[in-house]
């Protein structure tokens, strides 16, 4: 017998009520920080709270735009066959958007 829409419902807010989608999210993140390296592909640096994943070709609205949750995002870097991704810490990801800003529109 197929489940009801509100029976779903109540499923998915005792799901998130349980933190399941948080820890499936931390669990995913380690998979991808892995998969990409496990370091800022600049500098080195691997404290894992300071690390981004970063779109290779700025494109990263593209992706926000197509992919609603963090775990569709994850699942995006997993299943990358093209290396659209690195991982950049927090400083060099910085410095990255502030190049991209210079190149595009001049000094600040």
């Amino acid at each position: 017998m197929p489940e009801t829409k509100e029976r779903q419902q109540i499923r998915q807010a005792k799901r998130v009520a349980e933190g399941y989608y948080r820890k499936l999210n931390r669990q995913k993140r380690v998979e991808v920080l892995e998969k990409l390296g496990g370091k800022c592909v600049e500098c080195g640096f691997s404290d894992h709270r300071a690390l981004h994943v970063d779109h290779v070709n700025n494109d990263g609205y593209e992706d926000r735009k197509k992919l609603k949750s963090v775990y569709q995002r994850y699942m995006a870097v997993m299943n990358d066959t093209e290396n659209k991704y690195q991982l950049l810490c927090a400083n060099c990801n910085f410095i990255k958007k502030y190049e991209v800003y210079i190149e595009k529109y001049g000094e600040i």
